[in-house]
């Protein structure tokens, strides 16, 4: 008599939940983890000036993103400082400790095979350091300034959220943003930017969590997107608190991001049973591990490429940074989902 096996109740109540699981955030994860490696490797091959590279600015919002989300999953009662600030610098300041050590690692090898005599190893590790206290992350893995500026966020938030209002937090947050944006970002100290704005995303993200789906709120913020892209396009960067374009206005950015945000969440949560042909949502699952080394690694092939290649193409030089990311990324994912080594990103 043949014996079948059949799944215990849990497994399937596992298995439902598992199949009714909402990934609409994985997969805008996903699409804008791509769009900023794209960015960040065409910045690295200095085609800042082509169609591909202008066209990445439609997802201008991408880096408020990240805060927003962060937001939206905010508890709504305040937790235990102590205990939420351990949390927070095992799942941030962790990673961004072993990667920034990798980035400069990874910078420090190109001075073994420089042809320049003023370029040391300790000259390297000089400019790392300078380049962190200033940016809040090393020059060689500079994304990493997201992790410590989210972890400060998250444990500062936690910590006065009871004591002050929150609009008023997010009012005085702006405008420290505004001075900082006029007389402290040129100067390249760029850490309260970068703080202050992020909070402000991250407060907005847990305010809006669910009303962001509310069809009023997204035809309001269709229209500001349509109406504000198409008069006055404004793009701040988020690392450091630029505008992209010097004709646009700096406080209109924030109402022009939000809405972006809004919208993108609205049209994904649309759109995501046909995304799910496509993987986003594995690439947004494993967003902390693009994050944390796909710059360093472009910056090695960069090296690599312009010392050995007789006739360096700039194009050529994309090409095989993306067919790194392709190729390597997903064996790097699998390395550190692994039970030794998941507790270098946070997990």
């Amino acid at each position: 008599m043949k014996v079948f096996k059949t799944n215990s109740c849990a497994e399937q109540a596992h298995n439902i939940a598992v199949s009714l699981r909402d990934n609409t955030l994985d997969i805008v994860a996903g699409i804008l983890i791509i769009r900023m490696i794209l960015g960040h490797y065409m910045v690295m091959c200095k085609l800042q000036d082509t169609l591909l590279f202008e066209s990445l600015n439609i997802l201008f919002f991408y880096m408020p993103w990240f805060f927003f989300k962060s937001g939206m999953f905010c508890s709504a009662e305040r937790k235990e400082p102590k205990k939420f600030l351990g949390t927070n610098i095992k799942k941030f300041m962790l990673p961004f400790l072993v990667f920034s050590v990798i980035g400069t690692i990874l910078a420090i090898i190109p001075a073994f095979v420089s042809d320049y005599s003023n370029t040391t190893i300790l000259s390297t590790i000089k400019g790392e350091l300078t380049t962190f206290v200033r940016h809040g992350s090393t020059g060689w893995n500079s994304p990493l300034w997201f992790l410590i500026s989210l972890c400060l966020v998250r444990v500062v938030f936690n910590y006065i959220r009871n004591f002050i209002n929150h609009y008023v937090i997010i009012g005085m947050l702006m405008a420290f943003a505004f001075f900082h944006y006029l007389y402290l970002a040129d100067k390249g100290l760029w850490w309260g930017g970068n703080f202050s704005r992020g909070m402000i995303f991250y407060i907005l993200g847990m305010k809006l969590k669910d009303l962001q789906y509310n069809k009023i709120v997204f035809v309001i913020s269709l229209i500001i997107v349509i109406a504000v892209g198409v008069i006055k396009p404004t793009i701040v960067t988020m690392f450091g608190n630029f505008l992209l374009f010097d004709d646009g206005i700096y406080l209109l950015w924030y109402p022009f991001c939000l809405a972006g945000i809004i919208v993108f969440n609205n049209l994904i949560k649309f759109t995501g049973k046909f995304l799910n042909h496509y993987h986003f949502d594995d690439m947004g699952s494993n967003s902390m591990i693009y994050y944390v080394i796909h710059y360093p690694l472009g910056f090695l092939l960069c090296s690599a490429y312009n010392h050995f290649a007789p006739n360096p193409n700039n194009w050529e030089l994309f090409m095989y940074l993306c067919l790194m990311w392709l190729g390597m990324l997903p064996l790097i994912t699998y390395i550190f989902n692994t039970k030794r080594l998941s507790f270098l990103i946070g997990k």
